[in-house]
């Protein structure tokens, strides 16, 4: 077991997560731990703009054909939140640990502007971004990232550390996250005027106002785009056309509402959206595997 997981294991009783699976906020707001002690099959489910950052364990993901593998060796960068269906593996005597980050928009921006005055060529190869690229990737952890990581976790452990030395820490994990082979998606993210921006823009008010109708019309017009470029720079940032895209967040949504707030299938059926009970509870098998009256049973990250 390498340095970080034993740091992470540690944690996990820190935190009171040391017996079973649980998702826990840490001294850190940006930042939760996690722990799994089951395999769990593909299932959706929600990742907002962050990093993943597996400890220990693995995990393999799929954005409809794009399927890609993160573990002790390799984060996930979410560039624009996304419910991703993963595969979890893990048991009670090798649990998955890890941690979920979230970017800073503000801090990201002031890097990549340092990183542009200081050498526009260091500049253009971080913001080698293809139009091609999706909005969620997985990057190598390097030695750098992976030293950063380790004093994040320690400075976790304790409540003064964590509100003197973890802004910072997050801004150099930043900046090491920045400079990797995958460091164009958070460049790209921090632009305003960036494809992925004016999308990152979309989702996020998808994200808060998934309820209502929305129409595809004003959505492009909300991303600066014609209909058809938003649906193609939409698609290729998640890899779903808009309405599917809103579909999964309403599920997603209303699988929250249920299983861990304890509403009512049909009232949250109504909350996300849907007019026909009946409609969203085929939906919801369609999607996750199980009926709403099971939505306990799935994942939790």
């Amino acid at each position: 077991m390498n340095i970080c997981a034993q740091k992470g294991e540690s944690l996990c009783q820190y935190y009171g997560i040391g017996e079973g699976s649980g998702l826990k906020d840490t001294h850190l707001d940006a930042v939760r731990l996690f722990k799994i002690n089951k395999y769990h099959k593909m299932t959706p489910q929600m990742y907002q703009q962050g990093v993943v950052v597996i400890l220990q364990g693995n995990k393999v993901g799929h954005l409809n054909e794009y399927r890609f593998e993160y573990d002790t060796e390799h984060c996930l960068i979410v560039a624009t939140p996304y419910p991703i269906a993963c595969e979890t593996f893990a048991s009670e005597q090798a649990p998955l640990i890890g941690l979920d980050i979230d970017f800073d928009l503000t801090i990201i921006q002031d890097l990549v502007d340092m990183v542009e005055q200081h050498d526009k060529t260091s500049h253009d190869a971080v913001m080698n971004y293809s139009d091609n690229s999706r909005g969620v990737a997985v990057t190598k952890i390097t030695p750098s990232i992976q030293e950063c990581i380790c004093r994040l976790l320690s400075c976790l452990g304790d409540p003064l550390d964590a509100k003197v030395l973890g802004k910072q820490l997050l801004r150099e994990l930043y900046y090491q996250l920045l400079k990797g082979e995958q460091g164009y998606l958070l460049a790209e993210y921090s632009k305003h005027d960036s494809s992925l921006a004016r999308v990152s823009k979309v989702i996020n008010h998808v994200q808060v106002n998934y309820e209502q109708k929305l129409s595809i019309n004003e959505l492009a017009e909300m991303a600066g785009m014609s209909v058809s470029a938003f649906h193609r720079a939409f698609k290729q940032a998640v890899t779903d056309p808009p309405l599917q895209y809103i579909k999964k967040i309403r599920l997603n949504r209303a699988k929250t509402m249920i299983a861990q707030e304890g509403m009512p299938a049909n009232v949250a059926a109504v909350k996300v959206g849907y007019e026909s009970p009946a409609q969203f509870s085929r939906e919801f098998k369609r999607y996750f595997g199980l009926p709403p009256s099971k939505a306990t049973q799935i994942g939790i990250v």
